[in-house]
């Protein structure tokens, strides 16, 4: 057992250890949460972005799909602006979405594909359902990743 003695030559040393220890990982820790407090809610407010622009989307698209099985697709203005709505919403998709993730490159190919098919006045109820549930299973898909990402603190 170290003597009295022993343990007064080395606490100066203990001391020094201690404050170094604390000086280096205090801030390290420190700027760790900092970010961690940061990240998830923008993380957060993007996840909720996505899940409104793809509901807009989703929901314009049947709209026109509806107008269209009805036969009235074409015949007035609301028609340009609606599309024009689908486009914009389709341009903020692919800037919120990082095109070197499968999912994400997934999605926007469905949602190409129901844009390009509401373009061309082909979209119908028929073919608007699957399309629409692919785009959902899909979205869903890429929204629980993220709500993983948030609840586990990944960064």
């Amino acid at each position: 057992m170290p003597s009295v003695e022993t343990l007064k030559e080395i606490s100066p040393f203990l001391a020094v250890l201690v404050a170094f220890v604390a000086v280096f990982l205090g801030p390290i820790l420190s700027a760790w949460i900092a970010r961690r407090q940061i990240v998830a809610p923008i993380r957060q407010t993007w996840i909720d972005e996505l899940r409104n622009l793809i509901t807009d989307f989703l929901s314009t698209a049947q709209m026109i799909a509806v107008v269209n099985e009805n036969g009235l697709l074409n015949e007035n203005e609301l028609d340009k602006e609606t599309y024009k709505k689908m486009l914009s919403i389709e341009r903020k998709l692919t800037l919120m979405l990082n095109p070197n993730e499968k999912l994400h490159n997934k999605l926007m190919d469905l949602i190409r594909d129901l844009l390009d098919k509401t373009e061309h006045g082909t979209s119908n109820l028929l073919e608007f359902g699957p399309l629409a549930r692919k785009i959902t299973e899909t979205a869903q898909a890429i929204l629980k990743e993220e709500w993983i990402r948030v609840k586990s603190g990944k960064i």
